[in-house]
């Protein structure tokens, strides 16, 4: 919630850690999808860009 990710990198993230999570406790698809998945949708629907958050300030034209 405090970065400038991506949706793409927030999915790419969810997914390392759905592995890391079922390395752990083979057994715990069910309990990941019950618990976490709808609160990683929801996560990156709000927080994560489609693109990097920033300003970009143009400068006056004709000066140097």
């Amino acid at each position: 919630m405090q970065s400038n990710m991506t949706a793409r990198d927030a999915e790419t993230l969810i997914q390392a850690v759905r592995e890391r999570i079922l390395t752990l406790f083979p057994d715990g698809a069910g309990t990941y999808e019950l618990i976490y998945a709808a609160r990683f949708r929801r996560l990156i629907s709000e927080y994560a860009q489609d693109r990097p958050r920033g300003v970009v300030i143009a400068f006056p034209q004709g000066r140097i």
